[in-house]
């Protein structure tokens, strides 16, 4: 038995349809299997960009002089020329503006150090 010609057309046309119709499947599905994926990158997105905003705020709060003499107070122990520095009893601040860690003295020896 010989196929014709137009038949052979016609089965050829029906298997490139057929192999075109499951790549096709095959595409659709595999988008929809990654369309969470988007709108998690999307979320990402979002977030970096809100802290990246943060950042940037921080960044220029820095570079500004209030905070240069907030660091070199608090931290440093410094003093503008003509101001006096007042150590107030009890506290627990040292001129390097380190606190003191009273947990591991006894009590009544605290007790002592704040009266004498």
């Amino acid at each position: 038995m010989q196929l014709k010609q137009p038949q052979i057309g016609k089965i050829l046309v029906w298997v490139i349809s057929l192999v075109l119709c499951l790549s096709a499947g095959s595409t659709i599905i595999n988008l929809w299997a990654r369309r969470g994926i988007v709108s998690e990158r999307e979320a990402d997105l979002v977030r970096l960009q809100e802290e990246n905003k943060t950042l940037e705020n921080a960044l220029q709060d820095a570079r500004g002089e209030q905070f240069v003499e907030r660091i070199a107070r608090d931290k440093l122990g410094m003093v503008k020329p003509g101001e006096t520095i007042v150590i107030m009893p009890g506290s627990t601040e040292t001129a390097g503006g380190e606190t003191k860690d009273k947990s591991n003295v006894a009590l009544w020896r605290q007790w002592v150090e704040l009266f004498f």
